[in-house]
């Protein structure tokens, strides 16, 4: 039995056997030229052409065109097919050994690619060199294109052109639509062959997040800390006050004293000096007689104060009504105004301008900062504001578009 005598099917099989040697040795051939061994070259390139020279004779004999006619029997032929693949996977194997106990650029390709980190070796002029799997994919993803030249996509991550830019510059920072973060930087390495740039692609999403919540964090804990001061100064303005509560206490006890020796004087003259009568009055009277008011005790002091702490620039145009009434109420709008303007719209300046008319005072607060993203709430400081003023007889509204605006009418 002869390759001629057996079937279509059988000599289909046979010759696809030895077309897949035939790649084999290929392939073997060319990794034998990457890591430089060259008599395994000579090897593959002489079995190479043997079998493709059997090929050749094998798709003559189907198409029945016999220029070199196979008079082996089917059992030699088969055993020189096998010998032939014997030698392939033996050579592959080699290779496999080869790869897995040297450095190769291939190994090195691999091992870039396995990387969670990004990376491009380019030339100054931009050619890539060498660009691992995930660089591939971000550059794709920010580009919108194969990344083809590493100083173009250099330059849009530098300038926040790409998709997602989160900070520009020389190190920038950029979102994905997966919600991860990815931050650049670009290095210079001076080879031997010259200049070569390195373009590194960092995941830095739980840093970015753990970021955020420390700066959130640190937002509040610089409103909490400015509550805390502002609370101090209460106090002391508290303390103040009562320390002046003392004084009228004093005084008020000094009068009464003083009225009680004049009556005595009145009443007997010989038991009273008149000398010490006047010097106890005229000391009494100095403290009521030409005295200006502290610092301190001048109306919304202590929002004023406030704001500063905070700092935040506020400004007031024109007179705040000074009806001591008027001043709780007033003095809490402002403070309120204040820590509004710093917690939620981001602010440095409160506005507060205050318009007379015959029978009523109005009174609106405004900011520079960011106008609100939804409807305001009256609750917490708003709301106990405005069922104060309702108190007086006044009213409050809010006004959200285009910019926060809070405004109170009182009545004269």
């Amino acid at each position: 039995m002869t390759f001629l005598t057996v079937s279509k099917e059988i000599q289909g099989c046979i010759t696809l056997w030895v077309s897949l040697v035939e790649m084999l040795l290929v392939f073997n051939f060319f990794r034998y030229v990457q890591i430089g061994k060259r008599r395994s070259n000579i090897r593959c390139i002489i079995l190479g052409l043997l079998n493709f020279a059997l090929l050749e004779v094998l798709l003559q004999h189907i198409e029945g065109e016999m220029y070199c006619q196979i008079v082996l029997p089917l059992w030699a032929l088969l055993l020189i097919i096998a010998l032939f693949t014997a030698f392939a996977i033996a050579e592959h194997y080699r290779i496999a050994v080869w790869n897995h106990t040297h450095v190769s650029a291939t190994s090195i390709k691999e091992a870039l690619d396995a990387l969670p980190t990004g990376l491009c070796y380019a030339l100054p002029e931009g050619l890539p060199l060498l660009v691992n799997e995930k660089m591939e994919t971000l550059g794709r993803t920010l580009l919108e294109r194969p990344l083809l030249d590493a100083g173009a996509l250099w330059t849009t991550l530098i300038e926040g052109n790409a998709v997602g830019c989160i900070k520009n510059g020389p190190e920038p920072i950029y979102e994905l639509s997966d919600g991860s973060v990815y931050s650049f930087r670009r290095e210079e390495l001076r080879l031997k062959e010259g200049l070569v740039y390195l373009i590194q692609a960092t995941n830095v999403t739980e840093e970015y997040e753990k970021t955020k919540e420390l700066a959130e964090k640190q937002k509040k804990a610089a409103v909490i800390n400015a509550r805390l001061k502002s609370l101090l100064d209460t106090i002391e303005y508290v303390t103040m006050n009562r320390e002046l509560l003392q004084l009228k206490v004093a005084l008020h006890d000094n009068l009464g004293r003083s009225l009680l020796s004049a009556k005595r004087y009145v009443l007997n003259p010989d038991y009273v000096d008149p000398k010490d009568l006047l010097a106890i009055w005229k000391h009494n009277l100095s403290h009521l007689i030409g005295e200006s008011p502290e610092e301190w005790q001048v109306p919304y002091y202590v929002a004023r104060k406030e704001a500063a702490t905070l700092g935040i620039d506020l400004q007031i145009v024109g007179t705040l009504p000074e009806e001591e009434r008027y001043l709780p109420v007033i003095d809490q709008a402002i403070s309120t105004h204040v820590i509004n303007v710093l917690r939620h719209a981001d602010g440095h300046v409160a506005m507060v301008h205050i318009w007379e008319e015959e029978k009523k005072y109005i009174i609106t607060f405004t900011n520079d900062g960011n106008p609100p993203t939804g409807k305001i709430k009256e609750n917490g400081g708003l709301g106990n504001i405005k069922r104060e003023v309702e108190a007086l007889g006044g009213s409050l509204t809010l006004d959200a578009t285009p910019r926060f605006e809070m405004t109170i009418t009182l009545p004269k």
